[in-house]
């Protein structure tokens, strides 16, 4: 039966154009690589070079194996990592839950570092309201979440201050707002208000309503959609209402009503789970630079 020695000369040999090559790339002997080849051969039952010339050729029978025993190969390579894993107590998988009205055009060099220096590691994203993040990582369902600011989190829970996101009052431009610039806070009571819920429905400490008419969406795409078909007022992060905004679809408050743009803090919270992996500290780390 082969070995998965045998098959790492073998595609050695192929990928460097020679025996000898091979030998240097994994430190034997020529003779040694050239001997288990042979024995591969004999294994098979099948002639996989020709020696005629000054450099070994595949044969048809070479050229037809050479992508199974990569695809072997590359499964123990994948075995191995997983074993190291294991052996350095690193999970298996990280999640990361991430409120989609915070910005992170940045994630994707988050996950390319961590794949470069977690290979093996399987990653998988969440999308959720800050409210039903910080449930989903107090439930472990999620190791790791990108939330806005919450006065007060689960008592476990590890979590920094990683930036913040701008938001400004928004409205259709037929909506009765954009007729009549309000003067007071106390106007937007007398209109249906847009809000960001939550599955649980725990609702939001930063995105309460102000309006006793509210409806309500767990996302905030869905809430600017329904600004922009003027079926209320709403308080939107500035990157998903930018589209809109140039569109003159959306348009934000009047001039009296500019002190209303605010600054949301976003946090990074931790299961302690994640917070003990060395892997769940480096992305802790890297999140750091997201905003």
């Amino acid at each position: 039966m082969y070995t998965l020695e045998q098959l790492a000369c073998f595609v050695t040999t192929v990928e460097h154009g020679s025996f000898s090559a091979a030998a240097r790339a994994l430190g034997k002997a020529q003779s040694a690589v050239s001997q288990q080849i042979i024995n591969l051969e004999i294994d098979s039952n099948q002639r996989l070079f020709t020696r005629t010339g000054r450099y070994p050729e595949l044969t048809e029978a070479g050229k037809q194996l050479l992508p199974y025993a990569q695809a072997v190969l590359a499964q123990q390579t994948l075995f191995e990592q997983q074993l190291c894993l294991l052996d350095s107590q690193q999970p298996a998988r990280l999640t990361l839950a991430l409120d989609e009205g915070i910005p992170a055009t940045g994630l994707k060099d988050v996950l390319i570092t961590m794949a470069a220096e977690f290979p093996g590691l399987a990653f998988e994203t969440l999308s959720a309201s800050s409210a039903d993040i910080i449930e989903l990582v107090q439930q472990g369902r999620a190791g790791t979440g990108l939330v806005f600011s919450s006065l007060e989190y689960p008592s476990l829970l590890h979590f920094d201050s990683v930036g913040t996101v701008t938001f400004d009052i928004l409205v259709s431009p037929l909506h009765p707002l954009a007729q009549h610039r309000p003067t007071h806070t106390d106007q937007l009571k007398l209109h249906r208000q847009l809000v960001i819920g939550s599955r649980n429905q725990v609702g939001s400490a930063f995105n309460y309503p102000l309006s006793p008419d509210v409806w309500q969406a767990d996302n905030y795409y869905m809430l600017n959609e329904l600004t922009k078909a003027g079926l209320g007022w709403a308080m939107l992060p500035q990157h998903i209402a930018d589209q809109a905004l140039a569109e003159g679809t959306l348009i934000k408050l009047p001039v009296d009503a500019e002190n209303l743009s605010w600054h949301a803090n976003v946090d990074l919270i931790q299961h302690p789970g994640d917070a003990a992996t060395r892997a769940g500290r480096r992305l802790r780390q890297l999140m750091q630079g997201l905003l």
